[in-house]
């Protein structure tokens, strides 16, 4: 049986939600998209992705608050969560950090440094996971 990693693209905009959707699904992910962080607290249980990419400016809810959620469930804390944004600033950064993203990545991003980034984090996972 072949290991699938899910991952949960997180953006309010279209059109990059669909370009990163169709460019993890190329590597062999299985993708769930959610448009705000209401709608990805919605499909985590139900899908529980591995990795989590998350927009940090969105309606309803922003990815800030939608991260600290995600990492007070004890289920979730072998996700990886990267977040995304356009507002780079130290003090957003920071933010995210606290509230328990791996990684961020500034937009515009280079798509395939993403794709490496996220799957070099995966495989350290799995061999602590493997480790313990």
């Amino acid at each position: 049986m072949t290991y699938v990693n899910r991952i949960l693209i997180v953006d309010d905009e279209k059109p990059i939600s669909t370009l990163l959707a169709q460019t993890f699904e190329q590597e062999g992910f299985h993708v769930s998209n959610a448009d705000n962080g209401i709608d990805c607290m919605n499909k985590m249980s139900s899908f529980q992705p591995h990795v989590v990419v998350m927009d940090i400016m969105m309606p309803k809810l922003d990815g800030v608050d939608t991260t600290r959620l995600i990492r007070r469930n004890q289920s979730y804390g072998n996700t990886i969560i990267v977040a995304l944004s356009a507002k780079a600033d130290e003090e957003t950064r920071q933010k995210m950090k606290d509230a328990g993203a791996n990684l961020f990545m500034r937009k515009p991003f280079v798509i395939a440094k993403l794709v490496e980034r996220v799957g070099r984090m995966l495989e350290a996972r799995s061999k602590t996971i493997r480790e313990d």
